[in-house]
């Protein structure tokens, strides 16, 4: 019987984390995957679950996105609107090598997120919007709007037409309300131009405009534009149909507390803090259909199970909220100006980020996301 040979330290295989070696499955093409069952029983594991193979078959048109970090900015002061970035996880760091920070500062004091999709960031400066790539610092000035809206809504959607290309197209677009009348101006990479669109309405429409939301509380779900105002309502438009409306909510969705609004996996997902309690309903319902059906997700008390020197307070204010793009029970929540990534499932939460700021400051930073769905695509 052979003895087995005793390996030296330079011979040691390096362990890797199970979190990485899914996260690498997770960007193989099918081919590779059905070559890589045999390696181990383990791999062989990862590769038949289910959310691993419905990810190789639909990445073509949906690729999994990658969470990278989050890009923050202050709204109360010009001296606090430099923008800030902070990774999501140790794990995501490796992704880039340093800080976006330096990158996304380069548009200047004057310029503003408004909005995130897809690894781009839609900026706005003077009326002129940019298109930026914070990993390889390229930027496209888009031409002038038509018409000056004092503050109008405003929706971003990045797409990637060939995923073997490293080619995007984009569509970015505004609305004002005024009851019973909307004035859309949408503007299309294809062709370059902003176009203008006066639609009347069915229903007239009072909206609440979020000019002091704490999150962006807007996404696209094929070719339909979401927003969450104040109201609180949730309005709809539809790019592809041309039609605007306001999504219905039931009784038990409104209530006097904070409302925020999130995309993760294709689905869209409510949420509302009242108190110490958050709440997530899941739209179940056609994006496109007027009778909304909204289905309860998640409950979880933030008091009981949030931890990091927060406890002791008889109100633990959730200041801003937001959704990881692929994992629907992950949740991120701004508390007293610690950054705190949470598992609705699990019930376990951890500190992603130190604002080293106190929380009443905090409460004016809007947050954005900022992923990629497999590398950082070129303008």
């Amino acid at each position: 019987m052979k003895r087995r040979r005793k390996l030296s330290d330079k011979q040691r295989v390096v362990e890797i984390s199970q979190d990485i070696i899914i996260n690498i499955l997770h960007r193989l093409p099918s081919k590779s995957l059905a070559r890589f069952k045999c390696v181990s029983k383990c791999w062989l594991k990862y590769i038949s679950d289910s959310s691993l193979s419905y990810s190789c078959r639909c990445r073509r048109w949906r690729p999994q996105p990658y969470l990278i970090g989050f890009f923050y900015q202050a709204r109360d002061t010009c001296e606090r609107s430099k923008i800030h970035f902070f990774f999501s996880s140790e794990e995501s760091s490796l992704a880039i090598d340093g800080s976006l920070d330096e990158s996304v500062n380069l548009l200047g004091r004057t310029a503003y997120i408004v909005a995130s999709s897809n690894g781009f960031l839609l900026c706005n400066k003077q009326r002129v919007y940019y298109v930026y790539n914070p990993a390889t610092r390229q930027h496209l000035a888009l031409p002038k709007t038509q018409i000056s809206m004092n503050d109008p809504t405003v929706g971003f959607i990045c797409n990637v037409d060939d995923p073997d290309k490293d080619v995007i197209s984009f569509t970015v677009i505004r609305y004002w309300n005024l009851q019973s009348k909307v004035t859309i101006e949408s503007f299309s990479s294809e062709t370059n131009v902003w176009t203008v669109s006066n639609l009347i309405l069915d229903v007239p429409l009072r909206l609440y405009f979020a000019h002091y939301m704490k999150s962006p509380s807007a996404g696209v779900i094929d070719g339909v534009f979401c927003w969450l105002d104040q109201g609180p309502q949730i309005t709809v438009y539809d790019s592809i149909n041309k039609r605007f409306w306001a999504l219905a909510f039931p009784e038990e969705m409104i209530a006097t507390g904070n409302y925020f609004l999130g995309f993760s996996g294709g689905d869209f997902y409510f949420a509302l803090y009242v108190k110490t309690a958050i709440t997530v309903w899941q739209l179940k319902s056609n994006i496109r259909s007027r009778n909304a059906l909204w289905v309860r997700k998640y409950e979880t008390n933030v008091a009981t199970t949030v931890p990091f020197g927060l406890t002791g307070s008889l109100r633990i204010e959730v200041q801003n909220m937001d959704i990881h793009p692929a994992i629907p029970h992950m949740f991120y929540l701004d508390v007293k100006g610690k950054f705190i990534s949470y598992d609705m499932e699990t019930d376990i939460a951890e500190l992603v980020h130190d604002f080293g700021e106190y929380g009443w400051r905090t409460k004016h930073f809007k947050l954005f996301s900022y992923e990629w769905h497999q590398w950082p695509r070129l303008l």
